[in-house]
């Protein structure tokens, strides 16, 4: 097999450098060429069509969110990996939106940077696994949010939902809303008609199967 090329981008000759001499003692991995600068990186991947390119987040002139959308329509062949050392949500979505096939932070592993161009160059997708727990979070965050708006179902007939899947009375779920019992049995009449079930037991199934709790 043909060793898997790969260009550095960073505007630190140190961590460049390091790279370099890393991905160097990988029998399966050629670093064919360097850039400190987005205009560069740009030059560079035109000229040298690496298979993997990796791109620092924070680069003169453009930076590498810009980077990656730019190289997806000019170098589509080439796999981008960001690796930087922030975390942020922004730059996160940013990157992922611009079509970077990877997302890892500068602190992990030298044998993870080496896995994740191995398995980039595949065809796969990674985030560093200390991002990936948070992704899904946000996944799952916006997937209840979707399932709310679509059950029709306000916050507070969440959170009796909530509380009745806690196996919570009447009484005891009155006296955490600061409601009398009597709203509290009209809104959870209100939620078995929203939801299309026919008592609690069924209402408190059916959040459930939905993400609502």
């Amino acid at each position: 097999m043909e060793p898997i090329r790969v260009l550095i981008v960073d505007d630190h000759p140190m961590i460049r450098r390091g790279l370099r001499n890393f991905l160097s003692s990988a029998p399966d991995i050629n670093v064919v060429g360097e850039a400190e600068d987005s205009a560069t990186a740009l030059r560079a991947a035109a000229e040298l069509a690496p298979d993997v390119i990796l791109l620092d987040i924070q680069l003169t002139g453009a930076d590498g969110v810009a980077v990656a959308s730019q190289l997806r329509k000019e170098q589509p062949n080439s796999k981008v990996i960001i690796l930087t050392a922030y975390d942020n949500d922004d730059y996160i979505q940013g990157a992922l939106r611009a079509g970077a096939n990877a997302y890892l932070l500068k602190k992990s592993s030298g044998e993870t940077v080496v896995d994740t161009i191995r398995q980039v160059h595949q065809g796969k997708r990674l985030l560093s696994p200390e991002l990936m727990d948070r992704v899904l979070q946000q996944f799952q965050d916006l997937a209840q949010i979707k399932a709310k708006y679509e059950s029709g179902l306000g916050e507070d007939e969440v959170k009796v939902l909530a509380l009745m899947a806690q196996g919570a009375t009447v009484e005891e779920i009155a006296q955490a809303m600061f409601w009398g019992e009597r709203t509290v049995r009209r809104k959870i009449d209100e939620i078995i008609v929203k939801l299309g079930v026919k008592n609690r037991t069924q209402a408190v199934a059916e959040a459930i199967k939905k993400g609502l709790i």
